[in-house]
């Protein structure tokens, strides 16, 4: 697992052009394996920060462009900065021109601050990929986990596809009965209302007759920092489907405690040797029980 998660990081932030260079490793290892797919494509466009600047009372401050389009930065409720940690990251995108801070940097956002700055932002479409591994006819049980990511993208999610990938290796048999899906294009999208989560609403359109008839749904995503947990409430804070009240019932997410993933949520902190081998295996364990 370790080294599927180091290999996906090396192509980090997976965005556009780098989720597709990890989808084509993902779909490599498969092949490598002797492990049969299904690739399910959609069409989406991304917001790609080509370049970020500010200066708050003449002192340049590093910062992170996370919003849908470019212009001026000139007032402080521009400005935004993540109360979980002092890593520079986003836990949000914005749909006017915004920038993330460092919490370190906060104190400057005083009033009557002078504001000077500018985010350019290129929208970048591409085909995004859903990546569908054993039963598509009759699955008894759907498992999902996301290979983009923002920021470093160890946690968030090469821990969940690295899990995913060594289950499938190990035990053949699980393709039988189950259905796994590697999703693409989760972080962002121009998709309104929710500009994240496209990937699974694609599969929710191609094919809702698997998420209506299967008895259960797991999302895995965030694993390997904490000991797992299997959460059941707010499953829209995970997978957010169109139709989720159709389904929640029957959904269950894997996770780490979310107080700890905050605290490198979308950052370039995200980083595999964040992750514990020992809480991988708990994950592993957690996941076959279900």
């Amino acid at each position: 697992m370790d080294k599927i998660i180091r290999d996906l990081c090396n192509f980090s932030p997976r965005q556009g052009e780098n989720e597709t260079k990890a989808a084509n490793y993902l779909t490599n290892y498969l092949s490598s394996q002797n492990i049969p797919f299904v690739i399910q494509t959609f069409p989406t466009q991304i917001p790609l920060t080509k370049s970020a600047s500010l200066k708050i009372n003449n002192q340049e401050i590093p910062c992170l462009g996370s919003c849908f389009r470019s212009g001026d930065i000139d007032s402080i409720n521009q400005i935004h900065f993540d109360i979980h940690s002092d890593y520079l990251g986003a836990d949000t995108c914005t749909p006017d021109p915004s920038l993330y801070i460092s919490r370190k940097d906060a104190n400057l956002l005083k009033e009557g601050a002078k504001i000077d700055g500018y985010v350019e932002v290129q929208k970048y479409s591409f085909q995004s990929q859903n990546i569908l591994i054993g039963n598509i006819k009759n699955p008894q049980t759907i498992i999902f986990s996301h290979y983009d990511c923002l920021g470093g993208g160890a946690i968030d999610n090469a821990g969940g596809v690295a899990l995913l990938l060594h289950l499938l290796s190990e035990n053949r048999d699980l393709l039988i009965s189950n259905l796994f899906v590697l999703v693409g294009n989760e972080e962002l999208s121009y998709d309104k209302p929710n500009y994240w989560g496209k990937g699974y609403r694609q599969f929710e359109y191609k094919n809702p007759e698997l998420l209506k008839n299967a008895k259960q749904i797991i999302v895995v995503d965030g694993v390997g920092l904490t000991s797992p947990l299997e959460i059941t409430a707010d499953p829209d804070n995970f997978f957010p489907i169109d139709n989720l009240e159709k389904y929640h019932k029957k959904i269950k997410i894997i996770s780490s405690e979310q107080s700890e993933v905050l605290k490198c949520y979308h950052s370039p902190a995200d980083t595999p040797d964040k992750l514990n081998p020992e809480f991988l295996s708990q994950s592993i364990t957690l996941l076959q029980k279900l």
